[in-house]
Parts: structure tokens; C-alpha cells; sequence
């Protein structure tokens, strides 16, 4: 079978006679009559009854239009997505963004992005690193806010800020009367452990109490920001924390630098190759901005 025969038998069953449906399709009557009978040499049954001079779809003819419809309904929709595609007016675009970025420094770049943009639909979709991973490589996000991570094919990356992690405390801690925070000063203390998240690793921070000679103790393991800081603030414990989450736990939550460092990179992602249309590029500006005009901890 063939499109034009869909298409006649299409319109056959929407008018109810060959003449009106020769008029939708440019054609002779006999044309859609030759078309209507090669159809149903290919399908094996009968599509239509001819009653009295009109055609009457058969119980086996309506089941399957019910099929073609569905597929012409596919088609007219790829037709209006074209069609916005062609006029370049997105009418949403999807971001990936970890969860500690997603209450943070997220909200600030869509405040600016929503000035030019003021309708398009933002989803913002909060995932661990390796859900993240496999949105961008299967092309179900337009962009992703990230940590940084090791090359990855049919991924881009953007690296936009290096900081580094802080040693997280409740206020009251003794620790918090020190400047600096080094291993020695955590021998024995309750200590959270980060969880591996897929392609980064947290060996460096096993590596610098082993450098150091001290066994952490880990009480408390954990996959997001603030999981870890909640734990913090109820006085369980006390670990090194990336600052952009301490926002919003500041009233029973401080900060201090830990030495040796344990740096942080920031990135923009994207799938590989893309050409991103006016608002996806306006929106990567904003993401940019937003992360070089952040003030962290000092």
C-alpha cells in the first residue's frame, strides 16, 4: 500500500462519497475509485459496501481507518512541529540540572532568561549525575547544569567554575572557631560520606585522609547536597560540602576551608553535535552569567 491510497480511502471515509473526496485530492472520481480498489487488493478485505449508490465503510473498512487516522494525527503533528521549528519559536526548552544547582544558581539564570523570553515553557528536570548523563546522550534535554565529568561521547562540555569543597558544620561546633579545617582536626568526629555518582568519583577526598594519616570516621552516606547539609544541621555529623546548598541553610549551617583543597568544577552540558536555536543560546548566557556573578564563602 502507498500514502495516496491512505489518503483517498482517508477522505472517502470523512466525505462519504468519491466525488468530494476527488475534490480534497485534485483528482478524478475514477481515480479515487482505482485507488479504494488497489487498497483493498492490498489489505485483503473488503473497505467498502456500495449501497444504493453511496460507499459504506465496512466493520473490518472502519478498524482499520481507526489505525489510518492515528497515523495521519502522527503526521499532522510532525507537520506543526515543523512548522515552529521553521518560524524558530520554541515553546519549551528542557533543562537537566543537579540538585543542589536547581535551587540555587538555576532560579537566577531563568530570572534574566525570562525577560526576553517570557512564555516559553522552562522543565527543569533534577537528577543525580549518571540520569543526567543519559538525558543529554539520549537527547531528552536541551541542556544540562552540572558538575564536571570526564569526556563522554556525544556529550559537550563547557566548564564555567572552579571552587572547591568546604568543611560543613553546625554553628555551634567547636571546629567553627578555627579558620581552617584539616584532617588531623576531624580524627574521630562523625563524618558524612559522599556516594560514587557515576562517572565522578570521591577518591580524592579518601586519598587526603589517607595522605594524612587518618581514619574518617563515616556515619552518614549520601547522594545530594541537601541531604548532607539536613544531616548537618541536626548536629549527626559534620563533612566536606560543595558551598553553592549552605544558602539555604545558613541560619544553623557554616563554612570553612579545608586544606589540602578538594576542587569542584562547574560545567555546562549539551548534546554533541547541536545547533541550539536563539533562546537555547540566550539561555546558556544566562547559566554563564549566573555562575560568573555567584559569590561564595570566603
Amino acid at each position: 500500500m502507498n500514502f495516496r491510497q491512505l489518503e483517498a480511502f482517508r477522505h472517502v471515509i470523512l466525505t462519504g462519497t468519491t466525488k468530494e473526496a476527488a475534490n480534497r485530492m485534485f483528482v478524478s472520481q475514477p481515480a479515487i475509485s482505482r485507488l479504494i480498489t488497489a487498497l483493498e487488493e492490498e489489505v485483503g478485505f473488503t473497505l467498502f459496501s456500495r449501497l444504493k449508490g453511496r460507499l459504506q465503510p465496512t466493520t473490518a473498512g472502519m478498524h482499520f481507518y481507526e489505525a489510518v487516522e492515528q497515523n495521519f494525527l502522527g503526521l499532522e503533528r510532525l507537520d506543526q512541529t515543523a512548522a515552529r521549528i521553521r518560524r524558530s519559536e520554541p515553546t519549551e526548552l528542557k533543562i537537566a540540572c543537579t540538585p543542589a544547582l536547581s535551587a540555587t544558581l538555576l532560579p537566577v539564570a531563568i530570572e534574566a532568561f525570562r525577560v526576553p523570553y517570557p512564555t516559553i515553557m522552562i522543565n527543569v528536570d533534577t537528577v543525580i549525575v549518571p540520569d543526567l548523563l543519559e538525558r543529554i546522550q539520549q537527547m531528552r534535554v536541551d541542556l544540562a547544569v552540572t558538575l564536571a565529568f570526564p569526556p563522554i561521547t556525544g556529550i559537550e562540555v563547557e566548564a564555567l567554575l572552579e571552587t572547591e569543597n568546604y568543611c560543613a558544620m553546625p554553628i555551634s561546633h567547636p571546629l567553627a572557631s578555627k579558620d581552617v579545617i584539616t584532617p588531623e582536626d576531624l580524627v574521630g568526629i562523625p563524618l558524612l560520606k559522599p556516594l560514587p555518582t557515576g562517572p565522578l568519583t570521591w577518591e580524592e577526598e579518601d586519598q587526603i585522609y589517607q595522605n594524612a594519616g587518618v581514619e574518617p570516621r563515616y556515619v552518614t552516606a549520601y547522594h545530594t547536597s541537601h541531604t548532607g547539609y539536613a544531616m548537618i544541621a541536626h548536629d549527626l555529623c559534620i563533612g566536606l560540602m560543595e558551598p553553592f546548598a549552605a544558602q539555604h541553610w545558613r541560619n544553623k549551617v557554616t563554612l570553612r576551608p579545608f586544606r589540602p583543597r578538594v576542587k569542584l568544577t562547574y560545567a555546562l552540558a549539551y548534546p554533541s553535535p547541536q545547533i541550539p536555536s536563539k533562546p537555547i543560546h540566550e539561555f546558556r548566557e544566562a547559566i554563564r552569567e549566573a555562575f560568573k556573578n555567584w559569590t561564595f564563602p570566603s
